[in-house]
């Protein structure tokens, strides 16, 4: 892929995403069971239906109708369960107003802060390819908009019809080859020393040995930093231990927040109490 292809991909990936006048604020709280009617008003903003995981700064407040519940979790590791009719008014560690059925649930360890990756911290080389030749594998993952645990790191990918081997490589953001390696397999699991915690990397996969031309992939993605990853596991471990549909939900809603999106829609798909 050259240079000159690599920056027009990422040239047509500015102009396709409209420029925010200012960030997100940093949510405080995250909903991980919704049931019923119920409303979230984030400052400045008119009331709209809240919804599984939303993720919800100070000042916000939540409204149920009757009949409704809702189970929330503050980066504290406070946990409420709210039944309506109720509101409750975000403070940025714990409820700051509440009113009608709201009951303290037992705490959690602190939440990872859901941040997003710092404008200093790309990912990766740049914006997904467009290839001259050959065919385009599919469905790679991670991409661009998902992390990943250093330690644990699956790399996915859709198999192309005729192909029996494929290549693949990982480069950090200098360009340095960290890992490569010959797979008969859509799924290819990292040692867990080839990356490194809070870095972005670089992953591409082509056949080897399949007939006629070339197909190739490529896809971004950022591992957690260190003291992200271990809030995470700290929770994980909670969940673990005590169990439960509900738990395994607000892991669910925390991973997603946290780009863990393979993990989060295991957790999800979960037929049992906890699934490691």
């Amino acid at each position: 892929m050259t240079a000159t292809l690599r920056a027009l991909s990422g040239a047509l990936l500015l102009l396709a995403v409209p420029i925010a006048a200012a960030g997100p604020r940093e949510p405080v709280a995250i909903i991980y069971q919704v049931s019923g009617e119920a409303l979230r008003t984030a400052p400045g903003r008119s009331p709209e239906p809240l919804r599984l995981f939303d993720r919800l700064p100070a000042e916000a407040r939540v409204e149920l109708k009757p009949g409704s519940r809702v189970a929330l979790a503050f980066v504290t590791g406070k946990r409420y369960e709210l039944s309506g009719p109720a509101r409750a008014t975000f403070g940025p560690g714990d409820l700051a107003a509440r009113y009608g059925g709201v009951r303290a649930l037992a705490p959690v360890p602190p939440l990872p802060r859901l941040e997003p990756i710092a404008a200093s911290e790309k990912a990766g080389k740049g914006a997904g390819a467009v290839w001259i030749r050959g065919d385009e594998i599919q469905k790679l993952y991670p991409r661009l908009g998902a992390r990943a645990l250093a330690s644990a790191v699956t790399l996915r990918f859709a198999g192309v019809e005729g192909a029996q081997h494929y290549r693949i490589e990982v480069e950090n953001r200098q360009g340095e080859l960290v890992y490569s390696a010959e797979t008969v397999s859509s799924e290819v699991v990292l040692p867990a020393y080839a990356l490194r915690p809070g870095m972005s990397y670089h992953w591409s996969v082509r056949t080897v040995d399949r007939p006629g031309a070339v197909a190739r992939g490529e896809a971004d993605f950022a591992t957690l930093d260190p003291k992200t990853a271990l809030a995470r596991e700290e929770l994980r471990r909670f969940v673990e231990r005590a169990g439960g549909e509900e738990n395994l939900s607000l892991l669910a809603g925390v991973d997603q927040g946290l780009g863990l999106l393979a993990e989060a829609q295991a957790e999800r798909r979960s037929p049992r109490p906890y699934a490691p």
